[in-house]
């Protein structure tokens, strides 16, 4: 009989991060398949000596293809994609019974981004059965395929994503990324089926992000306006439009940020959320009193993404302007 459940790593000089992410691991998996990229810090001996199967591969400048190769050929039943830097907490006997019982194909799975400075909590396919998908992107990689697809119950599964500490780190990864989402951009406009929109779409979104990761926030800004300009109505528009008004915020251009919540608010995204970047700006323009009015309607942050953020970040927004008021 097939094991019901492989948790899955792709790995490359994680050896600080691997131990934790194995121990949360014990008792969930029945196999851990590690598939190292090029470790020189003895990431697969350590993986190896934990417990996990290793396989090793060359690194392509490709998540997906490498995210492929790692769960290629798994004896499992369901697969579970972790990152080294993740760490799985849940009730394992919770999650069994679910995947017993499933009939979806395909499980989002919530993440909690603690380590960031505004802390989030997302969802991304991560639970899947196996030879039902596949992961498509060299960078932010997604599965695709035709697949029934359902919201894994926090009570059984969660991902803690721990990060990594150092911000120069952080940078640098981002400005591989860049480097990536670069290099399948060319491919796509070179080589690409020209009716696959959402694809280029989903790459310049991409692109956009980890440009903001690597610091270059005016070439973010303009890689946002381009994908504007040749994706309105989509919902990559959407997704761009709100890191554009994050940016234009940051930068202290609060009438620009304005404009563009009333474009998101027309585009249908969440009115809570566009209360709350519109209470930010307003702020920044000295109207207290109209950020306060607007944060009395917003219970949550729940951005374009589904990024549910911290109720601290509301909490904060609300001090802030209530010092503001007492100003006068």
């Amino acid at each position: 009989m097939s094991d019901l459940l492989a948790a899955v790593l792709i790995v490359r000089n994680e050896a600080a991060a691997l131990p934790g992410c194995l121990a949360s691991l014990r008792g969930v998996a029945d196999r851990v398949l590690v598939h190292d990229t090029g470790s020189v810090d003895g990431t697969p001996v350590l993986a190896e000596r934990l417990g996990a199967t290793v396989t090793r591969g060359l690194w392509d400048d490709d998540f997906a293809a490498a995210r492929n190769e790692a769960h290629r050929g798994c004896p499992a039943t369901w697969v579970l994609t972790i990152d080294a830097d993740q760490r799985y907490t849940g009730d394992p006997d919770a999650l069994r019974a679910l995947l017993r019982a499933a009939d979806a194909d395909v499980f989002r799975v919530e993440i909690d981004n603690a380590h960031d400075e505004s802390p989030y909590t997302h969802a991304e396919g991560r639970l899947y059965r196996s030879g039902t998908v596949r992961w498509q992107g060299r960078v932010h990689e997604r599965l695709v395929g035709s697949a029934r697809i359902a919201a894994a119950p926090r009570p059984a599964i969660v991902l803690t994503h721990e990060g990594y500490a150092s911000a120069e780190l952080r940078r640098a990864k981002s400005a591989r990324n860049v480097g990536l989402a670069h290099r399948a951009l060319d491919e796509l406009l070179r080589d690409g089926d020209p009716a696959d929109r959402d694809r280029l779409a989903t790459t310049l979104l991409d692109l956009g992000r980890s440009l903001i990761g690597a610091g270059r926030r005016q070439d973010a800004v303009d890689t946002f306006e381009v994908l504007r300009e040749e994706f309105p109505g989509t919902p990559q528009w959407l997704e761009g439009t709100d890191f554009l008004a994050r940016l234009v915020l940051a930068g202290g251009l609060d009438e620009v940020c304005l404009v563009l919540v009333g474009q998101l608010r027309d585009a249908g995204a969440p009115a809570e959320y566009c209360a709350w970047l519109e209470a930010q700006a307003l702020a920044q323009l000295g109207d207290a009193a109209g950020a306060a009015r607007l944060l009395d309607g917003v219970t949550e942050v729940v951005d374009t993404a589904g990024r549910r953020y911290s109720p601290a970040a509301l909490n904060e927004l609300r001090k802030l302007v209530g010092r503001l008021r007492a100003r006068g």
